[in-house]
């Protein structure tokens, strides 16, 4: 859907918390592997449903953001489109 604002909302129950649900260190493993790679604020032990906002952000930050998601969804064994 089309929006009019820069927060997004991204489910991820079925990629993520799949992970956590067996990864040791469950739902930090996400906020601490995002923090790893330069993406700061993130609320530790969320792994289900994630808002972000790209308000103020160059077309290089949303890129960086994108491909750190995309790295440790790889890393992790997920499929990446």
């Amino acid at each position: 859907m089309p929006r009019e604002h820069t927060l997004t909302r991204i489910n991820t129950v079925d990629s993520f918390d799949t992970v956590a649900t067996t990864h040791k260190k469950r739902g930090y493993f996400l906020s601490q592997a995002l923090k790893k790679k330069g993406v700061i604020g993130v609320i530790p032990g969320s792994t289900r449903v994630w808002k972000y906002n790209t308000y103020g952000l160059t077309d290089a930050q949303i890129a960086h953001l994108c491909q750190v998601f995309q790295d440790i969804a790889r890393e992790n064994g997920l499929t990446v489109l």
